[in-house]
């Protein structure tokens, strides 16, 4: 299992000193690839013994060997391509560098969240319902599956998690039915609420985010992490959208093939009635467009 997986996991039970250390190895990975137990500790403002015991409890022998992942993981997922960034010259060098990192998120999201996305995608097919929400730019993503959902005949509804917003959803969420919240990195605490609200009302919940330690995330029974790092040194939502398109692609393949059918069903009498049309008519409704 990853350290950003048993971080995740057992964030809830960490102690004030763990969840100081977990916040930043999960937000500057890249800096701590680089850091001793001693610089680490100092930069968190823990002592030592702190990091030592603060790796013990996510299962590993010492800092020594969750060091050893982190390094691993840097190296392989970013390190590169951060290398790249700093050297380009140009647009045109910064965005091949760019487009290098986006390629390198996908493949590490492929190795390590793409189970916890078919779980997702299976849940959403069966659901009777989908309610999606999200807070800051989550919202405005929410927003558009909903709306691409509907599209497609899947039945869905958007609403934002404010205090009377997420009373009225609450009020209509039935067992069956599923809560997708999208987050990127902030705290989204209401987003967090409207999730666990939902889970205690028998709902499967999923998020898909930037960041495994926000409140949405802990809460869900299905989180979906998407690796938004990029070398720009901003929060990208490339990746968000990335996997949000294969969400909906693989949610709505079944009821696409349905309604391509209805659609030509459609377009065969539309065009029987036109065929039966007298021309008379035809040409008064055409002039009456011009």
């Amino acid at each position: 299992m990853l350290f950003k997986e048993r971080i995740r996991e057992n964030y809830d039970e960490l102690t004030p000193g763990f969840r100081k250390l977990a916040d930043f190895i999960m937000n500057n990975t890249l800096d701590v690839a680089f850091l001793t137990a001693t610089r680490l500790s100092r930069r968190v403002g823990v002592d030592p013994a702190t990091v030592v015991r603060f790796s013990q409890d996510l299962g590993y022998s010492g800092y020594r060997e969750l060091s050893l992942e982190i390094k691993s993981y840097v190296r392989d997922q970013v390190t590169s391509t951060y290398r790249e960034v700093e050297a380009a010259g140009g647009v045109e060098a910064l965005l091949r560098a760019l487009t290098e990192n986006a390629e390198q998120n996908m493949q590490h999201f492929v190795a390590t969240d793409m189970v916890s996305l078919v779980h997702a995608v299976e849940a959403l097919k069966d659901a009777s319902h989908i309610w999606v929400t999200g807070e800051f730019g989550g919202y405005d993503l929410a927003n558009f599956m909903a709306k691409k959902f509907k599209s497609h005949g899947v039945s869905a509804s958007v609403f934002h998690p404010g205090m009377s917003e997420t009373a009225s959803a609450l009020s209509q969420m039935k067992e069956g039915e599923v809560l997708l919240t999208i987050g990127e990195s902030k705290p989204s605490l209401d987003a967090g609420y409207a999730v666990k609200m939902a889970r205690e009302k028998g709902l499967m919940t999923i998020t898909l985010s930037c960041s495994g330690i926000i409140l949405p995330a802990r809460e869900a029974e299905i989180t979906i992490i998407a690796p938004c790092k990029s070398p720009a040194d901003v929060v990208s939502f490339g990746p968000l959208m990335q996997v949000l398109s294969l969400m909906w692609e693989a949610v709505i393949e079944e009821h696409a093939a349905g309604a391509k059918g209805v659609d030509e069903d459609n377009l065969s009498h539309l065009l029987k009635l036109r065929a039966e049309t007298p021309e008379y008519e035809v040409e008064t409704s055409e002039a009456a467009k011009a």
